[in-house]
């Protein structure tokens, strides 16, 4: 029975009235374009992963797109649909190892969610809705972001090392966030000023926790050089003699880099 059963789900799939493609309204080929007009309308992207040879991304043009809340809820976005055959970059990009898969952008190209496989209409406007429900906090989370960034940006900029310092373990942590927007800005910013002002660098290595010291330690090694020996593993007292010693060595005139 179950082999009966398999045969006629097999046949329905993959007939070829079935794998005839389906005309759907609204999606666009042109990704660089859909991201650039989303920009522009400050929109949410939704990107689907397809290929001309996956049935269940019929089924889902077919069924699931047309129903009416999935249509309606569609609106709400700009969309590109990706033949991962022919954007395979673009498909690594946003790990994508199954289709159909779908992806939420905000209207900065920045990924809010994805989820993959067939899905029925109403879980699937269910996950668009949450998908927009998120991208809502992602507009809160960037002003928190941009507040955050303003003021770890003016305590770098003062003249008194107390403030130096406190903007300096600010963006530490920003490092270590997971959120990628952090992230990146928390990155460039320490390995800039990992170039242009070791010496404030070399408090990070007060830093309590470890990943952090290793990532200052490692950023210091590139600047200096192998001579760079402070361990970033090493008791705190130790920790400290080393960065007064090279606090020292790289104020004076003989050391150049």
């Amino acid at each position: 029975m179950n082999r009966i059963v398999n045969f006629i789900l097999f046949a329905w799939l993959f007939c070829p009235a079935y794998l005839h493609a389906v005309e759907v309204t609204g999606w666009s080929s042109d990704v660089t374009n859909v991201l650039k007009v989303a920009r522009e309308k400050q929109r949410p992207v939704l990107l689907e992963f397809t290929a001309p040879w996956c049935p269940y991304c019929k089924m889902m043009e077919s069924k699931t797109f047309k129903d009416k809340s999935v249509a309606e809820s569609l609106e709400q976005f700009e969309r590109a649909s990706v033949n991962i055959d022919q954007n395979a970059e673009l498909a690594a990009q946003h790990s994508v190892r199954g289709i159909p898969a779908f992806v939420i952008l905000d209207p900065d190209g920045e990924e809010v969610v994805k989820t993959s496989g067939y899905m029925e209409a109403e879980p699937f406007a269910q996950w668009l809705t949450n998908g927009v429900s998120n991208l809502s906090m992602s507009a809160t989370q960037k002003e928190e972001f941009q507040k955050s960034t303003q003021q770890i940006e003016a305590a770098l900029g003062e003249t008194e090392p107390v403030a130096r310092e406190k903007g300096l373990t600010m963006l530490l942590e920003c490092c270590e966030r997971k959120e990628k927007l952090y992230r990146n800005f928390g990155i460039g910013k320490l390995v800039s000023l990992s170039q242009q002002e070791p010496g404030l660098v070399l408090n990070g290595l007060k830093h309590p926790g470890l990943m952090a010291r290793i990532r200052v330690a490692n950023l210091l090694r590139e600047k200096i050089g192998k001579e760079f020996n402070i361990d970033p593993w090493e008791k705190a007292e130790i920790r400290e003699r080393g960065i007064q010693e090279w606090k020292a060595r790289l104020a004076s005139a003989s050391f150049k880099k």
